[in-house]
């Protein structure tokens, strides 16, 4: 059993039936918060928060998020705007829980940080939903007080989807239109002829 001074001097200090921190889940930690980051399970508003980020991406021109899950605090502002402004707090505050139930703990972690990174330089248009799709890089990369990393690499490609929802909205609003004015117009037509 590993020991780190400082920590914990001897198992006696510990609570009963409580184990040593661990360092070894943190890989899984990095891929798992990595993951959820990047998955269809992140939505805020209108949209995927992905989504939103590569808006203002292409709005700012600043391409690269980070999040300090050790400060709670994401970079740039600009990239950080409602409805995703509370985005790093709450990842942040998710990360410690994941922290905890694999069982490890803060004190053995000295940096944690998610960096997003979108390449705006390559952009493509999907012909079948007419939207412009850029790559992206995520990488999450936490540091043990021992200085050994542990590392979660994600590559993808992702598109703004606020727009594209109001889109398909609109559409299926004027087929549902057109087609409850047949309706009314068909009703109106009987009850006159009776």
């Amino acid at each position: 059993m590993l020991y780190v001074v400082g920590l914990f001097e001897s198992r006696a200090q510990l609570a009963p039936g409580k184990h040593m921190p661990r360092f070894k889940v943190l890989k899984g930690v990095a891929h798992n918060i990595g993951h959820s980051f990047t998955s269809l399970m992140n939505y805020s508003g209108d949209d995927y928060s992905m989504g939103h980020i590569l808006k203002f991406s292409r709005e700012t021109g600043d391409t690269t998020l980070t999040i300090d899950f050790m400060t709670g605090l994401g970079s740039p502002e600009s990239l950080l705007r409602e409805p995703i402004s509370k985005l790093p707090a709450w990842y942040s505050q998710m990360f410690w829980n994941m922290v905890k139930s694999s069982g490890s703990s803060r004190e053995l972690l000295q940096s944690a940080r998610l960096t997003l990174a979108y390449d705006l330089t390559r952009v493509w248009l999907d012909p079948t939903m007419n939207v412009h799709i850029s790559p992206y890089v995520c990488n999450v990369v936490l540091v043990d007080i021992r200085g050994k990393s542990y590392s979660a690499h994600f590559a993808g490609s992702w598109y703004e989807e606020s727009g594209l929802h109001r889109s398909l909205i609109s559409r299926a609003r004027k087929y549902i239109n057109q087609f409850a004015r047949r309706l009314f117009k068909r009703s109106t037509d009987k009850n006159s002829l009776n």
